[in-house]
């Protein structure tokens, strides 16, 4: 190599390494924290929100980057998120420039609380509705996105329905935004995973849920979903697809050898079924306006199991004096095939196994038990609900119009060998206060109903028959 050759590299090496040198200087005594009223000020501006860092920020050279703790957003009224340390990974060359360019986000601990008040508005929604029409929004990439124990709780003001969600992990990958202005997750592409330790609302506890993540062209969708529910492992997949002005949620999930007393037990109800079996659902509810959203669910939920136990009555020995004794409701029977994920709402009237008024004591068994429904336009509809216990079978029909929170001709019959009623009873009315005749469920629950032959339509002994029930539960043998 010549000299002059020599010469030339060893210029722009001393200058390359003068270059480094003066960034290295800048960023030890360059002060972050002198700019953080207008940082606060700008990310204010952009949210509509009140943004504040209490913590230091600081600025990291290897890799580049700033990190800020205590940060907190909040509207007029309460605050929406707190985030115990946030680090920002940047690239350098275009911040010489004056250009910021974010390549990863980090956010450790943070905290988000939503509140929807009477009214259907958020907590953090602007007071301003400002036009986006016309608009272009800036489009940003970022090459990971990680967020470390964090949790949400969502609270519903109108109906005092708190949901929390606690340790959520997330690592989203290539994550993407074409065009942001009111598009909402439609330019947003990115891969992941997700984790959250525990997902709660009341009784209700959901565990380990685990999942495989994407977001491409304004559809969410989970993958190789797995969590813990019921004393069980249940496993799915999950889509929100906002693609389109109506937002469409689906859900399959399959939980097979849940805990029916852990079932039951999640929704407020004390020890009255146990044993094992298998749920399955697959729902798909559509978004139209502002109209309720369960009036947009449609398709099919299936709850079956065998050997159950009974722990507050023998069932068989009060079904076999039903006839002369009618010391209970036959719909209270009704209970079994309506209690479950699907319309807990439906059991507001009941007092759920007060059957007999768990006064007789003993432990009765149900060795087959099949509740299936279909739903249509947020109307569940009994398409195979039937139980045997040893001497016994006992079958429901009917809608439950989960919409209007309303029984629908609902129907519970003690059968015969030819699947034809012996006794039936129906219910009807409100979720809230519904009439079993012209007899309140609730009076019914606390005592003895009298004159049943006169509100059970007909007892039928032999002959022809119309058939009640011909699904898939058998008549026991006696």
């Amino acid at each position: 190599m010549n000299a002059k050759k020599k010469k030339v590299l060893f210029i722009l090496g001393s200058g390359a390494v003068a270059v480094v040198l003066a960034v290295f200087v800048f960023a030890l005594t360059f002060d972050i924290n002198a700019y953080r009223p207008r940082i606060e000020t700008a990310a204010s501006r952009a949210t509509g929100l009140e943004v504040r860092i209490r913590g230091k920020m600081r600025l990291s050279f290897f890799p580049f980057g700033v990190s800020a703790r205590d940060l907190h957003v909040a509207n007029k009224e309460r605050e929406i998120i707190s985030v115990e340390n946030l680090n920002l990974g940047m690239e350098l060359m275009p911040l010489l420039n004056k250009q910021l360019k974010v390549t990863s986000c980090e956010l450790d601990n943070p905290a988000v609380t939503i509140v929807k008040d009477d009214k259907g508005r958020y907590n953090f929604e602007g007071t301003e509705k400002k036009s986006s029409e016309g608009k272009t929004g800036a489009a940003f990439s970022l090459k990971e996105l990680k967020l470390t124990k964090g949790a949400i709780v969502y609270l519903d003001q109108k109906t005092g329905e708190k949901t929390e969600l606690t340790e959520i992990n997330l690592l989203a990958k290539d994550i993407s935004a074409t065009d942001t202005s009111g598009a909402g997750i439609k330019g947003i592409s990115f891969n992941g995973n997700l984790f959250c330790k525990e997902i709660r609302k009341k009784d209700l506890r959901i565990e380990n849920v685990k999942s495989a993540v994407k977001a491409e062209k304004g559809v969410i969708s989970l993958t190789s979903l797995t969590m813990d529910i019921f004393g069980a492992k249940a496993e799915g997949d999950a889509t929100v697809d906002r693609s389109e002005p109506d937002a469409v949620y689906k859900i399959k999930l399959k939980i097979s050898k849940l805990d029916f007393e852990k079932l039951v037990g999640a929704f407020g109800t004390k020890k009255v079924l146990g044993g094992k079996g298998d749920l399955y659902a697959s729902l798909t509810m559509k978004e139209k306006g502002r109209r309720n959203l369960i009036s947009g669910m449609d398709g099919s939920f299936s709850l079956q199991g065998d050997n159950l136990v009974i722990y507050t009555m023998d069932l068989d020995k009060a079904l076999s004096s039903f006839e002369t004794s009618q010391k209970f409701n036959l719909v209270d029977l009704g209970a079994f095939f309506i209690a479950g994920p699907l319309s807990t709402a439906a059991l507001k009237g009941y007092r759920y196994g007060d059957v007999y008024n768990q006064t007789r004591g003993g432990q009765g068994v149900i060795t087959k038990f099949v509740s299936h429904w279909k739903v249509r336009a947020g109307v569940a509809e009994a398409s195979d609900c039937a139980f045997t216990t040893r001497h016994n079978r006992v079958a429901l029909r009917g809608k439950l119009n989960l919409v209007n929170e309303r029984y629908d001709n609902v129907i519970v019959a003690l059968l015969n060998d030819k699947g034809c009623a012996k006794f039936k009873q129906s219910i009807s009315g409100p979720f809230s206060s519904p009439k079993v005749g012209a007899v309140s469920a609730a009076e019914s629950l606390a005592g003895p109903i009298l004159d049943l032959f006169r509100k059970a339509k007909r007892f039928i002994q032999g002959g022809k028959c119309e058939v009640f029930y011909n699904g898939a539960v058998q008549q026991p043998h006696e």
